[in-house]
């Protein structure tokens, strides 16, 4: 492993998206948690500190396989679901797990959601699953979590909320947003009935777009 040297930048964009999720109402309080990996490191936000009163020496630092590089607080105590996701998907640099209100209704009452909108499928994944239920903070957790996920940029945790993922923390964070509107949509669309789901080829087609050609580099 290189020397460590704290990269102040990658801890000032957790914190200004931090800012963000809450702003958004993803999260109350001290709940969510957000992650940056940065080469061999992964910055993650600490445990039980207000988004608004988070400062950058706060964030803490990783190795991927758990061990402690750098922190003055205790790190997110859904570190090892990170990780876990980094080392399940190398294309993701960035987590954003938030508790939004119809993501985490859809992860109580429904098992995924299928193909419904255009931009979801193309950001998203095809189909978005809903994870078995594990403890909060546990390696079983952890797994369900990565299973769920698949190749996809969205899981809802059973009981708990959503994880987005993206090559970016912006990518993740825009794809939070993305699963939210989903999710109200297909609720909202269950109730009047008749759902029409994009052709499965379809939605392959479209995924593979975006991927390939559509996200910017």
């Amino acid at each position: 492993m290189s020397e460590f040297k704290f990269n102040h930048e990658v801890a000032t964009l957790i914190i200004e998206y931090g800012l963000k999720i809450s702003a958004e109402g993803f999260t109350k309080g001290t709940w969510g948690n957000i992650s940056v990996r940065d080469g061999e490191y992964v910055y993650i936000t600490p445990s039980g500190i207000p988004y608004d009163v988070l400062e950058v020496d706060d964030v803490c630092v990783l190795s991927m396989n758990g061990d402690t590089v750098y922190a003055r607080k205790k790190p997110s105590s859904e570190y090892m679901m990170h990780l876990e996701i980094y080392k399940a998907r190398p294309d993701v640099h960035a987590i954003v797990h938030t508790h939004p209100v119809f993501s985490t209704v859809v992860s109580i009452c429904l098992k995924s959601i299928p193909p419904v909108v255009e931009d979801a499928v193309m950001i998203l994944g095809e189909e978005l699953q809903v994870s078995d239920y594990a403890l909060p903070g546990t390696i079983e957790l952890a797994c369900e979590a990565v299973k769920a996920l698949g190749k996809n940029n969205c899981v809802f945790l059973k009981n708990h909320g959503l994880v987005t993922v993206g090559e970016t923390i912006h990518e993740a964070f825009v794809a939070s947003q993305l699963a939210e509107k989903t999710a109200q949509i297909y609720i909202e669309a269950l109730k009047i009935g008749n759902v029409s789901v994009i052709p499965y080829e379809h939605a392959r087609v479209l995924r593979e777009k975006y991927l390939s050609s559509y996200r910017q580099k």
